[in-house]
């Protein structure tokens, strides 16, 4: 935490300049990023997506931003499709792309998407702790086994060790895997169904990658049949940004309690599914055949996600998509600074000074820009020790737009500038003063007001820029004097009447934020808690170890004697067992006791605290030794088959020492 608090100053007004120009050329230039992924290794892709992900593209959402890093993904994936022999290893290989649109799905949006969304329909697994839906015939035998010893404690008389043609022909192991393969099937309707009905809610940004990767399959694959497609889509929406979260919802905040090793499997079976269904393939085989029977499942699945998964590549295109932050843009004063730590600045200088020849190309269009900037730079220093490595407010430097080297604008981008710009002068317009006989009187209008008294400076300057404008645009013929720029006039009205729907959605943003934020904030109250809780345990460590060496004040005997009786008070048992009894039980499996002493061995079971018990093992009335037993072990080694609880003298029937735990403390 000091680390990321830490916060220092480049010294060197030139260098932090330099820094300022080329972040600012990486940032606005995606071409430059696009093309190192495809040129670093793959020990260098964590450091590049750290630094491009959440530093350079870092405001989750400022639209501007964000539409630069969509741009940067659109070049990526074209040059991945582009190079690609075949559809089999497309999108598949851990390359900097896939890590990289996995990354993305990571961001603020994608996460609130998948809490909102799949929360409350994961709830009919991880809210049931001891719901099994395992359908695998050997797993459901032993567990059925398990179960009978632990809740009889009785040994069970079937074989302990069948094989899988045995186990998966016992009536009661078919019965227990008929219902479940039918509350899968529900559970995975009912999820897929909240997937299709949460459309609206889904990341514009995850759903124009989408759309990008069925142009690609299209222009480059194209006799590739539609449900390959819809297998490319799947592989990114419900592969990297579906199942992580179904498998681990505790990583996505999706659950705040400790998964059972039951609920873990069940979540784990559902991703099998949606894995297949994202596939477009069957279960089948020799390693999972006890899949087989959910292929039903699929099968009456397998359209109605097809449809949505095209569905998803259904939004508008970059150049369309408006937000008000392209008005604010146009009216930003301030400088863009990005908070980058040191290592992060000296790891790209010295990613493009190794590969400035493969980016020479992109560099001669930009007037060798690249090139001026790592000269004026210098050698990369090396990477600091983590604690030299501080944050820096690094400000982007656009200098490097002006004078010969300026990029110039396309008439496109030409006219879409001066559409915003005749929309903003609009709407500053009082309605009153709307009358006007054309375009140029309006404008002129508008700049006399704009200058006089109490005028707008900034509305002043965007006429001067507006009438600029449209002698190019009458230079490439998209307007027209004659009809007084009639398309330009109806785009600027268009822009005029979305303003208050771009408002509204701007609203719904801010609350969606504020959504989150007080989602984090229960969260770190929840690890508050727990940070808590660890720090009194701590404590009463040190104090305890503290005790044991010296003498107790009063106030601290005081306190040791009512902790004792508050203790005393919780305690659950003793309960008394003889060895004898234990062995006769089938608890005890074997002993190094002598057997002439093992009549005068007793164990007795107590409980100060839910799921953790003590053992105390005594020779007549003479301690012998002790033995601390804790549910979830327990739980956990019957789980995974392991049946046997070992001490230094002792082998335990785990089955039936949780039946006998159940029986004395919860029964």
């Amino acid at each position: 935490i000091s680390l990321i608090n830490q916060t220092t100053t480049l010294k060197d007004k030139s260098l932090r300049e330099h820094y300022g120009k080329l972040f600012y050329l990486l940032q606005t230039d995606t071409r430059y990023i696009a093309t190192l992924t495809s040129l670093i290794k793959i020990a260098e892709i964590d450091n590049l997506l750290q630094t491009v992900m959440f530093t350079l593209y870092g405001n989750q959402y400022d639209e501007y931003e964000e539409h630069l890093l969509l741009h940067m993904f659109q070049r990526v994936l074209e040059n991945e499709f582009s190079n690609a022999k075949n559809i089999s290893g497309l999108l598949r290989a851990n390359t900097a792309l896939t890590r990289m649109m996995t990354t993305y799905t990571r961001r603020s949006p994608g996460q609130h998407y998948l809490k909102a969304t799949l929360t409350d329909v994961l709830k009919a697994i991880t809210a049931q702790s001891t719901l099994v839906l395992e359908i695998n015939p050997l797993k459901v035998y032993e567990l059925m086994i398990n179960d009978y010893e632990a809740s009889t404690g009785k040994i069970s008389t079937l074989n302990k060790k069948p094989s899988a043609e045995e186990a998966g022909e016992n009536s009661d192991v078919q019965k227990l895997i008929a219902t479940r393969i039918n509350l899968l099937g529900k559970i995975t309707d009912d999820f897929i169904s909240a997937l299709i009905s949460s459309m609206s809610e889904i990341p514009y940004g995850i759903r124009w990658i989408c759309k990008q990767i069925r142009i690609f399959m299209t222009q480059y694959f194209p006799d590739a049949p539609e449900a390959q497609a819809c297998s490319m889509i799947g592989g990114f929406f419900l592969l990297r940004f579906v199942n992580p979260a179904i498998v681990t919802p505790q990583a996505f905040m999706l659950v705040d309690t400790k998964l059972s090793p039951p609920t873990r499997r069940n979540l784990t079976l559902l991703a099998k599914i949606m894995q297949n269904l994202a596939n477009n393939v069957k279960f089948g085989g020799v390693k999972e055949s006890y899949m087989d029977p959910l292929n039903i499942v699929l099968d009456r699945n397998r359209e109605r996600m097809n449809e949505f998964l095209l569905s998803l590549t259904d939004v508008e295109d970059l150049s369309t998509v408006g937000g008000i932050d392209k008005y604010i843009a146009l009216g930003k004063t301030e400088t863009t600074t990005i908070n980058i730590s040191l290592n992060e600045m000296f790891f790209i200088h010295s990613l493009l000074s190794t590969n400035v020849s493969s980016l020479s190309a992109i560099d001669k269009k930009n007037s060798n820009l690249l090139n001026q900037i790592l000269k004026d730079l210098g050698t990369a220093p090396p990477q600091l020790p983590r604690k030299e490595n501080a944050n820096v407010d690094l400000e982007l430097d656009p200098s490097i737009k002006g004078g010969s080297s300026e990029k110039a604008y396309t008439a496109d981008q030409t006219y879409s500038e001066t559409k915003i710009l005749l929309f903003m002068v609009m709407k500053a317009t009082p309605p009153d003063k709307m009358n006007f006989n054309s375009i140029d009187d309006f404008l002129d209008q508008s700049f006399k007001t704009a200058q006089g008294r109490g005028g707008n400076r900034t509305i002043a300057d965007n006429v001067i820029r507006i009438k600029d404008n449209i002698q190019i645009l009458l230079n490439e013929n998209l307007v027209n004097k004659q009809d007084d720029y009639l398309t330009l006039r109806k785009d600027a009205a268009i822009e005029l009447m979305n303003h208050d729907n771009l408002l509204v959605k701007t609203r719904a943003d801010q609350d969606r934020l504020n959504e989150v934020l007080q989602n984090i904030q229960k969260h770190h109250s929840f690890l508050q808690e727990q940070f808590d809780a660890y720090k009194q345990y701590l404590g009463n460590v040190r104090q305890q170890s503290v005790c044991s060496r010296g003498k107790q004040t009063k106030e601290e005997k005081k306190k040791s004697k009512k902790e004792k009786k508050a203790k005393k008070e919780k305690q659950k048992g003793p309960f008394k067992y003889s060895h004898s009894q234990l062995e006769k039980d089938g608890i005890i499996i074997e002993s190094e006791a002598p057997e002439d002493r093992r009549g005068s061995i007793y164990f007795s079971f107590s409980s100060t605290s839910p799921g953790e018990f003590e053992v105390a093992v005594t020779f007549g009335r003479r301690p012998i030794a002790k033995m601390q037993l804790a549910l979830d072990d327990l739980l956990e080694r019957q789980h995974t088959n392991q049946l046997e609880y070992e001490t230094d003298f002792l082998r335990l029937n785990v089955n039936l020492l949780l039946h006998l735990l159940n029986k004395d403390f919860v029964s």
